[in-house]
């Protein structure tokens, strides 16, 4: 897979498991969020296995009977005030994420940031970690249903922000990812540092596949 990125104005990343690794803040506010609405506590290995699903997907895969669609939205909301207020510390960007971004700020390139989490806490995370300088603009998707999609969210970056389609990529780290992406018709690229493997991704054809944020810049 070559990855020639230079051919593109707007690159727009998926947050959780692309450009940070919040996979602790992930399992401690969601069992916290469990616990907080006398729900049975799910395991790391539970919690870590659905993953890569959206929020409410998520919830209504770990929980022990089924559940409402209102007690789903209570489990969001306690996730997300847990996500953003307790377990931040927690959060690190991936080795070399901060100089692929300096790199492409350098270059003029508009950087985009996409997330299922509240716009509000996606931007906390970015300036905690001090990556906010980069950012043109992040948008959180919030998922409180599964027919809200990632596409709607880039399609909705792409016309506030006049980008033009052709010389758009998005970054992520799965398979929804890369499928919501496509169908937004935006060239895509996986990393295969996230939350699901090379194999998994490639399912949904990603146009590029990138295995170590280093290698953004040695293929630049």
């Amino acid at each position: 897979y070559e990855v020639n990125i230079m051919n593109f104005d707007s690159y727009i990343f998926d947050f959780d498991g692309t450009l940070i690794d919040t996979t602790t803040c992930h399992v401690k506010a969601t069992q916290s969020a469990f616990k907080r609405l006398n729900l049975d506590e799910p395991t790391e290995q539970a919690i870590l296995h659905t993953y890569h699903l959206n929020l409410y997907n998520n919830f209504k895969a770990l929980a022990s009977h089924e559940l409402s669609f209102y007690q789903i939205e209570k489990l969001i909301d306690e996730y997300n005030h847990c996500f953003s207020n307790d377990e931040i510390h927690q959060s690190k960007e991936y080795t070399g994420i901060s100089e692929v971004l300096k790199f492409l700020h350098n270059q003029k390139k508009k950087i985009f940031v996409v997330s299922n989490k509240e716009t509000l806490t996606t931007q906390k995370y970015l300036d905690y970690l001090g990556l906010s300088r980069f950012i043109t603009d992040s948008l959180g998707v919030c998922i409180k249903n599964e027919d809200k999609l990632l596409c709607e969210t880039i399609q909705n970056l792409i016309q506030k922000h006049h980008l033009m389609i052709g010389k758009t990529v998005y970054i992520g780290d799965t398979a929804q990812d890369i499928k919501s992406a496509n169908q937004a018709h935006v060239q895509t690229c996986a990393v295969t540092w996230g939350a699901q493997s090379a194999h998994e991704l490639l399912h949904e054809d990603p146009h590029y596949v990138v295995n170590d944020p280093e290698e953004f810049l040695t293929i630049l």
